[in-house]
């Protein structure tokens, strides 16, 4: 077992340095103790006049000196000098000052019969071993070594007397040295055992039970211990790419295997020097104190790791991951993870696959997000919102079919927002359900006042359609509420609806028909799969996007996927309406398919109720298209919210 024992802490580095710390954890006792012992041997030699006291003394003093300076050493080269020399240094302190306490007791015994001075030894001796028991038991070679070096001799002296009671002293000397070396070598198996034990738990506090690399708590403790070191810091945000399909398709089990092989490439290209961690799901650290050009081309290898699939049992993935690369030294961790996350998000939004360094833009951005998102909420509250309205003409009856509700956010202080800034945010923080909530019912409440013939539409979003959200409900109120003909409304949804949870959007749209609402496929051909799921949407309508018709009037290309729309159209008995017509050759180009309706900047732009109102009223026909009172580009165009 002792050969064991020294075994591990020889080639155990982490155990050898706290073994060595708890040698010098007593920095005040040690200094004392020799003081002690030097004014105790003093003070035999002013009894007795004897040179030799006063010789070993002076050698006590000097020991005692020697170790406070190995204590002073300790506190402030400890980080810099060598485990081992202090080790050993301890060794020689301690060592000294048994064999210089055992010599004292021996000689006062065997040379001088003064009781005084016998039981000042005696006293010491016993005090000194009492000592070594209390702070050294801990450690089995040092403590068997000063029992032995201070005791034998002395209790030798003490026997050779032949003094009764310095006998019975011996004995009793000698009894502490077996139960001290026994002592000690339990609890230091006691100690090793909870100092493995504590160490496995801290492992695995520290250790992703999946990939085995550290874990968030352990990465943010590398990195504050690096930051506080002052060491060059980067920290790079790995994330795998769409790893929720992965999750959904092929199940968590596959899922967790993918992460570990992941997690094993990236840790083929790190140094040493690197530190790498599942900071939870798909989310990958890397931290780093390679220089800037050198970090770049870590993140780039990453990235690059990719391009060559990955197997998982009998499935073949093709994977990819985009990064986000920040330097985080001199900053706080938390905003540096705030800065990898904004360079992630950002690679995200440009494609994947790809990498990006932090910029002070981004923080801006992000910062104007935020401000936004709390303006948002608030401005639900207060009413800032309020919907415009943009007529669809028949192009052969040349009359307003039906509005188009299209929301507007007027900001107390930033003026006007883009829908294309606020519905996004919206969508994503759940705000979305409250706006498309009172879309309906304003658009409804506009309605009622308009002629029987004409209806209103309204956009809804994928978020609408969650299993928490009774959208059929909510219309169904407001037809009640405001008396609208249930035929009079239009729900538009875009092909991306689909994507979440097909089988429910379906049975909700069905649901909605039910009411007596119609249906229409807005931005038709720009989302995906649209051939594939067209036949299955219950639909009443079909809104072709103004993609299609920037070029129709000079491309044959764009003029034959018209052609085919068309066709499919008429087909399925789903009514056309054509959006974005903004100059009369379009318009001309257009109505060779004979579309239901057209809709778009040529006409007329989204507005106000209180404007809209008028030209319904008076029953305004289709602008002349020869003299168009407006043409916009496409750079301005605000009216697809």
């Amino acid at each position: 077992m002792k050969t064991r024992a020294s075994t591990t802490v020889l080639y155990d580095p982490e155990l050898r340095s706290v073994m060595v710390r708890a040698l010098y954890g007593t920095p005040l006792a040690i200094p004392i103790g020799m003081a002690i012992a030097t004014i105790v041997i003093a003070a035999c030699a002013a009894i007795t006049g004897d040179a030799t006291f006063a010789l070993l003394s002076a050698v006590m003093g000097c020991v005692g000196a020697f170790r406070f300076g190995a204590q002073v050493l300790y506190r402030r080269k400890q980080l810099s000098v060598s485990t081992l020399v202090f080790e050993r240094l301890a060794y020689a302190g301690a060592w000294a000052t048994a064999f210089t306490m055992s010599c004292f007791g021996a000689y006062a015994v065997t040379v001088h019969s003064d009781d005084r001075v016998v039981t000042l030894a005696v006293a010491q001796t016993i005090g000194y071993i009492a000592g070594i028991a209390g702070r050294n038991s801990s450690r089995p070679f040092i403590t068997n070594v000063q029992v032995t070096f201070a005791v034998l001799p002395f209790a030798g002296a003490l026997i050779a007397s032949q003094i009764p009671a310095f006998v019975v002293i011996a004995g009793a000397l000698l009894m502490t040295v077996v139960l001290t070396i026994s002592s000690s070598e339990v609890i230091h198996r006691v100690f090793l055992s909870n100092f493995r034990t504590t160490r496995d738990l801290k492992t695995i506090a520290r250790t992703d039970s999946i990939t085995l690399l550290l874990n968030r708590r352990g990465f943010i403790e590398e990195v504050e211990e690096r930051l506080s070191s002052g060491r060059l810091t980067y920290l790079l945000s790995v994330d795998v790419d769409d790893f929720k399909t992965v999750n959904d398709t092929l199940g968590h089990d596959v899922g967790d295997a993918l992460l570990s092989l992941v997690a094993a490439r990236i840790s083929s290209v790190l140094e040493p020097s690197d530190k790498a961690a599942r900071i939870g799901g798909d989310e990958f650290m890397i931290v780093s104190d390679r220089g800037g050009e050198d970090v770049a081309e870590l993140a780039a290898l990453v990235v690059g790791l990719f391009a060559d699939p990955i197997s998982v049992g009998k499935a073949t993935l093709s994977v990819s991951v985009s990064i986000g690369l920040a330097n985080a030294t001199g900053e706080s961790i938390e905003r540096s993870l705030k800065h990898c996350d904004l360079a992630l998000y950002k690679a995200k939004a440009e494609g994947k696959n790809r990498w990006l360094s932090y910029v002070p833009e981004l923080s801006e951005a992000y910062d104007r997000r935020i401000e936004l998102e709390q303006d948002l909420a608030k401005a639900i509250v207060e009413g800032q919102f309020e919907l415009h309205y943009q007529p669809i003409y028949s192009p052969r009856g040349r009359t307003i079919l039906m509005c188009e509700a299209l929301m507007r956010w007027r900001h107390p202080t930033r003026g006007s927002v883009s829908p294309a800034e606020f519905i996004p945010l919206a969508e994503q923080n759940g705000l979305i359900k409250s706006l498309g909530s009172f879309a309906i019912e304003q658009a409804l409440k506009a309605a009622i006042s308009w002629p029987q013939p004409i209806g209103v539409s309204v956009n809804v979003s994928a978020k609408q359609f969650h299993r928490d959200h009774d959208l059929v409900g909510i219309i169904e109120d407001a037809l009640r509420r405001t008396g609208v003909v249930p035929h009079r409304v239009t729900i538009e949804v875009t092909e991306t609806t689909l994507a979440e949870d097909k089988e429910f959007v379906i049975a909700t749209l069905h649901r909605i028909r039910a009411l007596g609402v119609k249906v229409a496929l807005d931005d038709f051909g720009t989302g995906y799969s649209s051939l594939s799921y067209f036949a299955e949407l219950p639909i009443d309508m079909l809104k072709i996007d103004r993609a299609f018709v920037g070029s129709i009037a000079t491309s044959t290309k764009a003029r034959a996927l018209m052609r085919a729309i068309t066709g499919l159209a008429s087909d399925l008995n789903v009514p056309m309406i054509v959006e974005g017509v903004e100059t009369p050759e379009q318009f001309e180009a257009v109505t060779r398919f004979a579309p239901y309706g057209v809709q778009g900047f040529l006409f007329a732009r989204p507005m106000p109720k209180e404007d809209i109102d008028p030209i319904i009223d008076r029953r305004v026909a289709l602008p002349a298209i020869d003299r168009p009172s407006t043409t916009v580009s496409k750079k301005g165009r605000s009216s697809a919210a």
